[in-house]
């Protein structure tokens, strides 16, 4: 029996992640249930699907993943399910399952009424998707849950520019502590880079260094370090860098390479 993680923009203020919860263990108790969040910004697509990238293959293979962000309650709004990296995901149809990974093996269409569960366009979860992944999680055939699809919606994950002397970067994400992950990978920074000496740009405010951890400067202070999943992170030890650096979401981080 796999594990099923729930991650959602639901919050914890009402009943909808409970709602859900049950809905899943009314079909078998015994399921084991890991929230990853619920505190994904309400409809951003992109910040759900940089939370869910960074952790699901952290889970072990076979594990079901349950996404609600941004889902879309129109009568012809598909949900779906999706085999990726020997995972699987149930979630809507709105690009942010495209995301995740470029290995994708297979994606159905969901039946909205799995199991006979009075389907209700206003709470896909707790219906349609909550059965999709206890299915799933019970080891039941992705193929019974609907027919295969080809036409998914897909995004595009945002890839800095780069030349042989510059990288151009933006920031991807914002987490909870104001500290900025930009799209540059640790990878295509040492390519470029080649032993050369460098300035980070960003805001009003430039390093010409990268720091091992958050206590290589003094409390205040601006950093640039490669965070765990090996992407660009601008910093300021014990404060919040997109307050006080006036930067967010797509704010531009540029390297000079000389």
């Amino acid at each position: 029996m796999a594990i099923i993680t729930f991650m959602s923009d639901f919050g914890h203020r009402d009943h909808y992640v409970a709602a859900v919860k049950a809905k899943i263990l009314s079909y078998s108790h015994n399921l084991k249930i890991v929230d990853i969040t619920h505190q994904i910004e309400p409809f951003n697509t992109m910040h759900g699907a940089y939370v869910l990238r960074s952790v699901f293959r952290d889970f072990p293979k076979g594990t079901v993943h349950l996404i609600s962000v941004n889902t879309p309650t129109g009568k012809e709004d598909r949900l779906i399910a999706m085999k990726q990296e020997d995972h699987f995901f149930v979630g809507s149809d709105n690009g942010i399952l495209s995301l995740l990974s470029d290995k994708i093996s297979l994606v159905v269409e969901l039946k909205k009424d799995i199991t006979n569960n009075n389907f209700h366009p206003s709470f896909p979860e707790k219906n349609t998707l909550a059965a999709a992944a206890a299915v799933l999680a019970n080891e039941g055939s992705i193929y019974n849950l609907g027919p295969q699809i080809t036409d998914m919606k897909t995004m595009i994950n945002r890839q800095p520019r780069t030349s042989k002397d510059q990288i151009f970067g933006s920031v991807i994400h914002v987490d909870n502590f104001g500290n900025l992950v930009t799209n540059i990978s640790k990878e295509i920074f040492y390519q470029i880079c080649d032993n050369r000496s460098f300035k980070i740009d960003f805001s009003r405010d430039h390093l010409d260094f990268i720091a091992e951890t958050y206590h290589d400067v003094s409390s205040g202070d601006s950093l640039a370090i490669f965070n765990s999943l090996g992407f660009l992170e601008i910093a300021i030890r014990q404060g919040k860098a997109t307050q006080l650096l006036g930067m967010d979401f797509e704010s531009p981080v540029n390297i000079t390479f000389s």
